[in-house]
């Protein structure tokens, strides 16, 4: 829906004001003695006339009380008439509301009929303004029955321009129109243009509600032509009115051409419902050019003028919306869109207008959705669906109890009717009679004939009656399938309801679940990069205290020797120098094993070693220095798939320490000629076989030596195996099989 048309629903609903509603009561008609009393109502008269409300007010209030006094009823019922007609033209109508039934006891104390008709009229103009045309109308039929439709009175085309205007409240636009003719004609015929250019007016409106815009602004005009330039009031009515009906047939050029005439005699009016409309009618035009700044400010000026002046609520409420929906559309403050939602709310819900609830809480949801606050949208349309909901189901009731009333009235009617025409069958048969017996035969085939006709007329009847019925069946039908229908969407609504409450706590579970899956995830990952930090810095601390044994061990013993060799080969060097000699031999070579035993460490603890790879070429160098020099031939087979293999560095250093003692033992012991080495991967594992062509020795011997032990424990820190195979003058066999990592 376009911003225009949004806003045109609340403007024209507002703007488009019955015209003025005075009656000028031939008061002269009535003076007697008492001339001071209708002096006084002249006088209230004069006042009405320039709309100045407070002094009119105060000489008929004075008018009535003087009539009070001097137990002048007839004078003190026509000064009550012009006081409440000055109240209903103020808007006034709460005080008013009790007027017509005092009106109505004094008409009957003097069986005035005319007094007792203005006082059915007063009751009607006051339920009309209350929106209440069921009960307005009865009431305008009473009056024009009792007296108002005998004469020609401003009163008696008052009462039909009204009740015209109330048949237009309930959409009946034939029944509407002949009523507003009916007035015009009266109007016309007492030279009475005021009234006559209300008429017009009205029927302009008319026009305008059947989506006849060039009949409305013809009518309008017509209206205008009427008016005097002393009618301010009615001027700004019908300027305002024409601005608006151009502006629907988006003549813009015209419309601003009556929007200037609607503003000037709005703001010379005293009253503030015209003010009002001069705002609301230029707002509607600059909207209309594409200006929504003008016409919130217009918009505000319209509300600060209803706000002093307290004098329309109903107006205020819907203006507060109207502000609303355009502060948003403006992008204005949300705050400042929010306060007009609100002030309109607090104000429908005092009077309780539940068609601006349902209005205010549609265009929140808009609001809170364009701000993507899904949640506020959300529960703002809600309550829309339940007032829509509402409101069409209390309409259906209504409707079916319209539907039934109209159609049991109307069937009472054709009853009627029908009993009538047998009544008059009845009366026709005997005086059918009658003429055969006096022999009159022509009156008698006359009186046949009537019979006939009425016969046929009765048939008729019967048929309509039937038909009435059958269609007030299947209209209550309708009604009802539409009521249940309703009731459906109700339970399907509700139930929509508990299966998105039902999603949303499933939701709710969810997402708790996840938080708590993430914290115990958290805390489960903390504590195992805690464990693992731990295992690493246990780790660390190993490295640091294997280091540490081997320096003490291999290193520390190597370098306490060294210095005993020294200070012994100091004690010798002059005493006996071949010794001393031997013991510098010593330390040459013990210096040689402890530098290679730092080479070792410090190879050991590199991460680029890990791979077997790097192993291969340090166990080559260590051949290359150890059976090399012995004589000792080589063959050292590989196979590739082991070079890829990766062990840590205890591993490496522990299969390092089992390779070197077994070449070790070789060197010292074997006394071969030949040494077989074989490194291959077995199922995963890292498998090493050394074989030499040695003297070989008993294994079942015990030595003191520790070095084959160390070959063993050190392949079970490994998690594998050492065996050692040898046979006295056949070799040796030492295969040793690790896990790789």
């Amino acid at each position: 829906m376009k911003l225009t048309v949004v806003i045109n629903i609340f403007f024209i609903t507002t703007s488009l004001f019955l015209g003025n509603h005075r009656a000028c009561a031939q008061t002269n008609e009535y003076i007697s003695d008492s001339t001071a009393i209708f002096d006084l109502i002249d006088k209230a008269e004069y006042y009405y006339e320039a709309s100045n409300y407070d002094s009119a007010i105060f000489y008929v209030t004075n008018a009535i009380q003087l009539g009070q006094n001097m137990k002048y009823l007839h004078g003190e019922g026509w000064a009550l008439i012009k006081y409440t007609d000055i109240l209903i033209d103020k808007a006034d109508y709460k005080t008013a509301d009790g007027n017509p039934l005092r009106e109505e006891n004094i008409g009957s104390v003097l069986n005035d009929s005319l007094i007792i008709a203005i006082s059915y009229l007063h009751s009607a103009q006051l339920k009309m303004y209350n929106e209440k045309p069921d009960e307005a109308i009865p009431l305008f039929q009473k009056a024009l029955k009792t007296r108002l439709a005998k004469i020609n009175s401003p009163y008696s085309a008052l009462a039909y321009n009204d009740l015209g205007f109330t048949y237009g409240q309930k959409a009946e636009y034939q029944l509407e129109i002949e009523n507003l003719l009916k007035a015009l004609n009266i109007y016309e015929k007492i030279k009475d243009d005021a009234g006559a250019a209300m008429s017009l007016s009205n029927i302009a409106g008319m026009y305008y509600s059947l989506g006849d815009k060039q009949k409305a602004i013809e009518y309008q005009k017509k209206s205008l032509e009427k008016r005097k330039s002393s009618d301010v009031e009615g001027l700004a009515i019908g300027y305002c009115n024409i601005c608006q009906m151009y502006l629907q047939a988006g003549d813009l050029t015209e419309a601003e051409r009556y929007q200037q005439l609607c503003l000037k005699y709005s703001n010379q009016s005293k009253f503030t419902s015209r003010v009002v409309m001069g705002f609301i009618t230029s707002g509607l035009l600059a909207n209309a050019k594409g200006d929504n700044k003008e016409a919130f400010d217009l918009e505000k000026k319209a509300i600060s003028t209803l706000e002093k002046s307290h004098s329309d609520s109903v107006m205020l409420a819907t203006r507060y919306i109207s502000a609303a929906i355009l502060a948003n559309n403006l992008k204005e403050d949300s705050l400042l869109t929010l306060g007009y939602f609100q002030k309109a709310m607090t104000l429908s819900k005092e009077l309780n207008i539940r068609e601006n609830l349902k209005s205010i809480y549609y265009y929140q949801t808009i609001f809170f959705k364009d701000r993507k606050d899904f949640y506020h949208a959300y529960e703002n349309y809600k309550k829309y669906v339940v007032y829509r909901d509402s409101l069409n189901s209390e309409e259906t009731k209504r409707n079916i109890a319209e539907l039934e009333t109209k159609y049991q009235t109307e069937k009472k009617d054709n009853e009627i009717v029908k009993l009538n025409a047998d009544q008059k069958i009845k009366q026709l048969e005997i005086e059918k009679q009658k003429a055969i017996i006096a022999g009159d035969l022509l009156q008698a085939q006359k009186k046949q004939n009537e019979i006939d006709l009425l016969g046929k007329s009765k048939e008729l009847l019967d048929i309509k009656i039937k038909q009435q019925d059958e269609q007030l069946e299947k209209n209550l039908l309708i009604a009802k399938n539409n009521e249940q229908q309703l009731q459906l969407a109700e339970q399907d609504k509700k139930l929509r309801e508990k299966k998105i409450e039902e999603q949303k706590q499933l939701r709710n579970i969810m997402i708790s679940g996840i938080i708590i899956l993430s914290i115990l995830g958290f805390v489960l990952f903390n504590r195992y990069q805690l464990k693992r930090k731990l295992q690493q810095q246990k780790a660390l601390l190993d490295v640091r205290n294997n280091i540490a044994r081997d320096l003490h061990d291999e290193i520390g013993s190597t370098l306490t020797s060294i210095k005993i060799l020294s200070e012994v080969s100091k004690n010798n060097l002059q005493k006996d120098q071949q010794k001393a000699t031997a013991l510098l031999q010593k330390i040459t070579e013990q210096s040689s094993a402890m530098q290679q035993s730092m080479s070792d460490i410090v190879w050991a603890i590199k991460p680029e070693n890990d791979k077997l790879e790097n192993m291969v070429i340090r166990m080559r160098e260590y051949i290359s220095h150890t059976l090399e020099p012995k004589n000792i031939r080589t063959l050292f087979t590989i196979d590739e798939k082991v070079l890829d293999k990766s062990i840590n560095m205890e591993q490496r250093r522990d299969f390092f320490l089992i390779f070197k003692e077994a070449i070790n033992n070789v060197a010292k012991y074997s006394e071969c000629g030949q040494v077989k080495i074989d490194l291959n991967s077995d199922n995963g594992n890292i498998k090493m076989t050394i074989t030499d062509d040695g003297v070989g020795f008993d294994t079942q011997r015990i030595t003191s030596s520790n070095g084959l032990k160390n070959m063993q424990s050190r392949a079970n820190a490994l998690k594998g195996y050492c065996s050692i195979h040898s046979i006295v003058g056949k070799g040796t066999t030492v295969m040793v099989e690790v896990p790789a990592t």
